[in-house]
């Protein structure tokens, strides 16, 4: 080998040796930066474990409930027939007086949905609600709602025409909303 290689390989070979010990004292860091850095795992909480029945666990549900429907304020019914007219109207519990055209009630969910989209085809705003009645489960197709009577009364003869149908002004409670069905 040539002189010149060798020097070459023994000064590469002095500097990585050089940066093997000297790099790794310039990354690691001050011990007080490590003692920061360094985290102690508390130990874990002691936890006592109660044996609690299911009757308990019901007793306590019950008992949140009661409390709970003695919070709420009471329902009036209201049965009151009301005129026909654009102006606000509110019932006995100080809601909006609304009104909902059901336009039809199938026992499948299938030709609710499909019914109800053909209407929105339409134009109008449709939902879908589920009924229990003594003949079962039935889905009710429903426009609306709307604050003015006689507007939807025309909705429900125009939809009458269109789709062969008998529609019916229902009043609107929005406690009724939780039978929605989704979409």
């Amino acid at each position: 080998m040539e002189l010149k290689l060798k020097q070459r390989l023994m000064g590469m070979i002095v500097v990585a040796s050089l940066a093997i010990i000297f790099l790794p004292m310039l990354f690691d860091g001050s011990n007080e930066e490590r003692l920061r850095l360094t985290t102690t795992i508390p130990k874990p909480p002691k936890i006592s474990v109660e044996r609690v029945s299911v009757a308990e666990i019901k007793a306590g549900m019950k008992s949140l409930e009661a409390t709970s429907a003695a919070r709420l304020p009471t329902e009036v019914v209201d049965h009151r027939e009301y005129p026909a007219s654009q102006s606000l109207i509110l019932d006995e519990n100080g809601l909006p007086v609304g009104w909902s055209l059901q336009v039809s009630s199938f026992k499948d969910n299938q030709k609710a949905r499909r019914l109800r989209s053909e209407i929105r085809d339409l134009g109008h705003k449709s939902y879908i609600l589920e009924s229990l009645t003594n003949k079962g489960l039935f889905y009710q197709v429903l426009v609306g709602p709307s604050l003015d009577k006689t507007s939807l009364q025309k909705t429900g003869e125009e939809l009458a025409e269109k789709l062969n149908l008998t529609t019916q002004i229902t009043r609107y409670r929005v406690e009724d909303d939780s039978g929605q069905v989704g979409g």
